[in-house]
């Protein structure tokens, strides 16, 4: 009998242990909030330059969790966004607004060589979930001019 109180003592305490009725609740932590960055290749470019379209725009992750179906939209004030890679790395014109995913685009200037004038360049990253519309992160990227009359874009920061 002692034996029999003493297995059915254990398995109350292993039941117990094993949905949590025995222990605390564990406090929940906030979730980070989401922040990303946009890394920028290469830091000097022109529409001259053979190996590349244009600056490589990448968003980072810098902490939080993207959700799988979220959005990213980039803008600029001058110039337009163009995908190029993988498989046949052909030049695709996008706009100078783009919504898209997590992949990078490139930006560049090749449909205004003939300004005569460049002011600083703004360019803006939304990441987005569409089920709400709601901006879950931002981050803006600027680029200067080595001349304002000139053909060579900097990446500022």
């Amino acid at each position: 009998m002692k034996i029999q109180a003493l297995l059915f003592v254990a398995l109350l305490v292993v039941t117990g242990l094993s949905c949590g009725c025995l222990s605390p609740a564990a406090p929940e932590s906030p979730a980070a909030p989401l922040a990303i960055q946009i890394n920028a290749t290469p830091p000097r470019y022109s529409p001259v330059m053979s190996s590349t379209i244009g600056i490589r725009l990448t968003p980072v992750n810098t902490s939080g969790i993207i959700p799988s179906d979220a959005s990213f939209t980039w803008e600029t004030d001058f110039g337009t966004f163009y995908h190029w890679g993988p498989p046949d790395f052909k030049v695709v014109e996008l706009a100078p607004t783009y919504t898209g995913t997590a992949e990078p685009v490139y930006w560049s200037y090749f449909s205004q060589l003939d300004e005569k004038y460049h002011n600083p360049v703004n360019i803006t990253l939304a990441v987005t979930e569409p089920s709400s519309g709601k901006i879950l992160a931002s981050a803006i990227l600027n680029v200067g001019w080595e001349d304002p009359r000139g053909f060579i874009a900097i990446v500022e920061g």
